[in-house]
């Protein structure tokens, strides 16, 4: 499989021996992974010669072409899952050690296609999924920092496991001029992921940039987040739909790299509405996984009508516009609908925003007044609820956290380890956070 992610950079290039240069009289073409036996896969798989409809895997927009696109990516999808991400895990397995790792161009969907066929399968096959995270401006989450996260924690949870890792730097502020970045920021950005579920962190600060107490100060409290989260379960009641059987579809192999892949109007509307409902979710402090048809046709419904697959039970599902479904998770889906199950579509007439989606979702926690730049994550460990909630902002915020809940909460501070009460007030309790600021509640 040959991906084109580009040119390698000028320092780098210039270090590398290249024995065969490419011709630049040679026009490069279009390409499409392949292997050995994918015709008889693919073959046994949907009962036609796949050579006999390749042309459809580079144009054509007839409903023919896109039906053969979409099996095509299906079967490559299948392959790359069992016989790259699938084969790392059965050989760790065998030799006593867990996989891990993470997917490249996580924050893409568009080229989670040409790269893996499906990035949600691809990484839920590792023992510990895992993202890549090269900044340290916490804000990063309310941008595409929430998709870098909401891969490996679906993945994970809905193969009914819980770890996650993360790399984790300031590469992105030292490469730009403007870092090392200073604790504050480092703390922050390690409890927004902690907020979406990770709990293995590997490091790529460089120890030098700061002192040995900022260190130290570091570890302490990224070892007191874990000390409470590592080993509860996060809560997700609400998925947000991974348009990846649509994307199949849609998606034709340019010749240069991957980000000159041209948008369709169908592409450009299903990854914008994706993307724009993933931000309304995280910036309404709203958890939530990712799910995609194949999720959703091995789900089954509980007694409370809840929707679950794995370590996750749904109680709504919010669905970009412009998507369809299989019949099999369409079924699914009707059926969650009559149990009483939240189904959220995003539509051009009727568009699901910031303003509107928590009453479309009725999640249980809301802030008074609204800040789209804290997060929430929610947990269960041993019969108690646990909430995070993380400032990822330089300016304090004061408000209340709405829940229908009369019990006192019991709230710890990771920076210095003080534990004390909270008792309800009203509708909810009162919440003071200065800039990157993270408490634990617990009841």
């Amino acid at each position: 499989m040959a991906v084109d992610l580009g040119p390698i950079p000028e320092p780098a290039r210039s270090r590398v021996p290249v024995q065969d240069p490419p011709d630049p009289d040679v026009k490069p073409l279009p390409t499409v992974p392949w292997c050995y036996d994918l015709e008889d896969v693919y073959r046994r798989k949907w009962g036609e010669d796949i050579r006999r409809s390749q042309k459809s895997l580079f144009v054509g927009d007839e409903p023919e072409d896109r039906r053969i696109r979409r099996q095509f990516w299906s079967t490559v999808a299948e392959l790359v899952a069992d016989r790259y991400f699938g084969a790392l895990r059965r050989w760790c397995q065998g030799h006593g050690v867990a996989s891990s790792g993470h997917n490249l161009h996580e924050e893409s969907i568009l080229h989670h296609v040409p790269l893996y066929g499906n990035g949600l399968k691809a990484i839920a096959q590792m023992d510990i999924p895992g993202l890549d995270m090269l900044s340290s401006n916490p804000e990063v989450v309310i941008h595409s920092g929430w998709l870098t996260a909401a891969m490996p924690l679906s993945g994970a949870l809905l193969e009914g496991h819980r770890r996650v890792m993360t790399e984790v730097s300031d590469f992105s502020q030292k490469m730009s001029g403007a870092g090392p970045v200073g604790l504050p920021e480092m703390r922050a950005t390690a409890a927004w992921q902690a907020a979406w579920g990770v709990t293995e962190f590997t490091l790529y600060y460089n120890p030098e940039d700061r002192s040995v107490e900022d260190n130290w100060q570091y570890g302490e409290f990224v070892g007191r987040l874990n000390a409470i989260l590592r080993d509860a379960m996060p809560v997700r009641r609400v998925a947000l739909y991974y348009p990846i059987y649509d994307l199949w579809a849609e998606y034709c192999p340019v010749a240069g790299p991957l980000h000159q892949t041209p948008h369709s109007p169908q592409v450009q509307q299903i990854v914008g509405s994706f993307m724009r409902l993933g931000q309304a979710l995280q910036r309404q402090q709203i958890p939530f996984v990712l799910v995609d048809h194949e999720y959703l046709e091995r789900s089954r419904l509980d007694d409370a009508g809840r929707l679950c697959v794995g370590n996750v039970k749904l109680e709504s599902i919010v669905v970009p516009t412009g998507v369809g479904f299989p019949e099999k998770a369409e079924k699914q889906i009707n059926e969650f609908q009559k149990k009483g199950g939240r189904i959220v579509r995003d539509s051009p007439e009727s568009p699901i925003t910031m303003a509107n989606i928590a009453e479309a979702v009725q999640p249980i926690y809301r802030l008074e007044p609204a800040n789209e730049k804290i997060v929430l994550g929610e947990f269960e460990r041993e019969g108690r609820t646990i909430v995070i909630l993380v400032n990822v902002a330089k300016e304090p915020y004061k408000g209340v956290l709405k829940a229908d809940v009369a019990k006192p909460w019991t709230k710890l501070d990771p920076v210095t380890g003080e534990i004390s009460k909270l008792t309800p007030a009203g509708e909810g309790i009162s919440i003071q956070l200065d800039g990157y600021q993270t408490i634990l509640l617990i009841r």
